[in-house]
């Protein structure tokens, strides 16, 4: 009877040791707690792995987006339309020089508007070297002259395209000519041409001049 009492005696100390704190529990003693800062630097450490991989997955979805909208942009944009006639396509311009034909400037102007156009305008630097180099291909004498879609014959001094829009002015547009820079030719002389003698440089000469027409027409 004294030992079962002894034994019941110890059970409950330890109960009342455990309840106090004085002894840890089993799981305690096994798997102690992490510490905070153990803690707080595996939760920083699953917050990278999770941006990484975040920023790889938009990564990946740029790239798709990106093929994908290249791929939208092929099939919308149009098949470009040819030139009609006997027009060349040159850098997306339909030109035709007329090597053949010799007329006054108006003379010209009513020829490329019975072609569907009417004497170039060449509105950039881009599009005065893609003309210049069109005639060239030719194999035109530096005598040759081409009539083109410009004049001031409103007001002088004003120079416009047949469209009424402002020709570019000064280099690389208008050449020299007796060390003048063209335009010069006062009154006498309002229609522009691409002349032959200063390597097929803008200058204005008069209407009345025979040349060959620089046609335009705009694409069907």
């Amino acid at each position: 009877m004294r030992v079962v009492a002894a034994f019941l005696w110890a059970v409950a100390g330890a109960v009342w040791a455990l309840e106090e704190g004085s002894v840890a529990s089993p799981f305690d003693q096994h798997f102690p707690p992490l510490h905070p800062n153990c803690t707080q630097s595996l939760t920083d450490l699953l917050l990278l792995r999770q941006e990484g991989q975040l920023n790889e997955s938009v990564g990946v979805l740029k790239e798709i987006l990106s093929e994908i909208k290249g791929s939208l942009t092929r099939i919308a944009t149009p098949t470009e339309a040819p030139c009609p006639g006997n027009f060349a396509s040159i850098s997306g311009t339909c030109l035709y020089l007329a090597k053949d034909v010799s007329v006054n400037w108006e003379a010209a102007r009513v020829f490329c508007q019975n072609m569907g156009g009417d004497l170039a305008v060449l509105r950039d630097g881009s599009a005065l070297a893609r003309a210049i180099g069109y005639a060239k291909s030719f194999g035109l004498s530096r005598t040759a002259n081409i009539w083109l879609g410009g004049r001031d014959h409103i007001v002088e001094g004003e120079w416009r395209w047949v469209t009424g829009e402002d020709m570019p002015r000064g280099t690389p547009f208008w050449g020299i000519y007796d060390s003048k820079r063209q335009p010069s030719g006062g009154r006498g002389e309002n229609c522009a041409i691409l002349f032959g003698p200063d390597d097929f440089l803008i200058h204005d000469a008069p209407c009345g001049w025979t040349c060959m027409p620089l046609c335009q027409v705009k694409r069907t």
